[in-house]
């Protein structure tokens, strides 16, 4: 039997030289990648093309769906809503508008009882004169029209509420329908008078504007924001103004004039403070006017001045600017209140005296 050479080698030489070559990769970690048809590559880019035309199809129909769920829940707000609170809102910028004109003398009705306006639910605007002539301007105003001093002076809350005993909160989300977070984080009721920017809130989501931000919308999340602010609307805004339109009585607008020239020449702008604040802040002309909600009849068409001075009793302190400023708006706004007030309580009293007064006989006697 003829001895062999060399040493017996088991399998294919093939096979065993592929397997060597894998051991050698696995442990130098490199692995020799097989190249691929061009086919392969042709194919699978058309398939990934097609996946993502489709998924876009598909999330393009369900962005629409979702866009379609948010505006009917924003048809039906404005159907509840909209035709009330819309000619409401137009009705009181008409009268801002009105006011804002040219002047035309002090008119105080037979019927302006201060009693009445100022125990009675209405609705309270501030803003300024050279705001008044626009609808923009009067929109964008709403927003920052609050309970200031006139509204302290002149009428008179509800003894039955408290600002700080409620159930807390840190938004308006936090609260209950119908109740609103105020600044001490309470959930109350909304205070009298009724600010007008409650009505705005509620109109917001009726506006064009709204509208063209949902259709503009191109993810999901962003529908989901407007839809949550649609429910929050829905949930807190809708049902105070419906309070406001269901209770309010009167209607009171006061326009803030400008002040003279030397007045705001001597007296700059504090840091931060806004057009209406720094006019508020300094003595100037103002205009009042009243309406009533229930016949749209004006009760009072009135221009005062608003200039007070706060007199400190004891020992005078040094107070820091934005207090300073704070403490001479209060003044200011309060004596315009004041002095409306008394001349409608003196109109009031000179009414039941010439109706309290005995008529003369005539020249038979009787």
């Amino acid at each position: 039997m003829a001895r062999r050479n060399r040493q017996h080698e088991r399998g294919l030489p093939s096979l065993n030289e592929a397997r060597v070559e894998r051991r050698r990769a696995f442990a130098l970690g490199k692995v020799r990648l097989r190249a691929m048809p061009p086919q392969f590559w042709l194919w699978t880019g058309l398939g990934m093309a097609a996946f993502g035309v489709t998924y876009w199809r598909v999330a393009a129909v369900q962005l629409e769906s979702q866009k379609s769920a948010v505006m009917a829940k924003q048809r039906a707000v404005s159907k509840t809503l909209g035709p009330r609170i819309v000619p409401f809102v137009d009705r009181v910028e008409n009268w801002c508008r009105d006011l804002a004109g040219p002047l035309r003398g002090d008119e105080i009705g037979a019927g302006a009882s201060w009693e009445s306006i100022s125990h009675e639910p209405g609705v309270y605007f501030r803003l300024r004169q050279e705001d008044a002539t626009d609808k923009v301007k009067i929109g964008r105003a709403a927003t920052s029209s609050l309970h200031d001093g006139f509204t302290s002076c002149f009428f008179v809350g509800d003894a039955a509420s408290s600002a700080t005993e409620g159930p807390k909160c840190l938004r308006n989300a936090d609260c209950a329908s119908g109740l609103l977070c105020n600044d001490w984080e309470v959930c109350v009721r909304p205070p009298r008078p009724y600010n007008m920017r409650l009505a705005y809130r509620a109109l917001r989501v009726l506006t064009s504007d709204w509208t063209n931000q949902l259709y503009g919308a191109t993810s999901d999340l962003e529908v989901r924001v407007q839809e949550r602010d649609l429910e929050q609307v829905t949930r807190v805004d809708v049902p105070v103004a419906i309070e406001l339109l269901q209770r309010a009585k009167y209607a009171t607008v006061v326009l803030d004039e400008p002040p003279a020239a030397t007045v705001a020449q001597a007296n700059g702008t504090l840091p931060g403070e806004s057009p209406e604040a720094r006019i508020q802040r300094l003595p100037h002309a103002a205009r009042v006017g009243i309406w009533n909600l229930l016949t749209g009849q004006p009760i009072v068409r009135w221009r005062g001045t608003a200039e007070g001075r706060l007199v400190s009793a004891g020992r005078p302190t040094q107070l820091d600017p934005e207090t300073s400023a704070s403490r001479s708006r209060q003044a200011n706004s309060c004596m315009l209140a004041w002095e409306l007030k008394e001349r409608l309580i003196n109109r009031n009293k000179d009414d039941s005296t010439r109706s309290a007064r005995p008529t003369s006989p005539d020249a038979n006697g009787r």
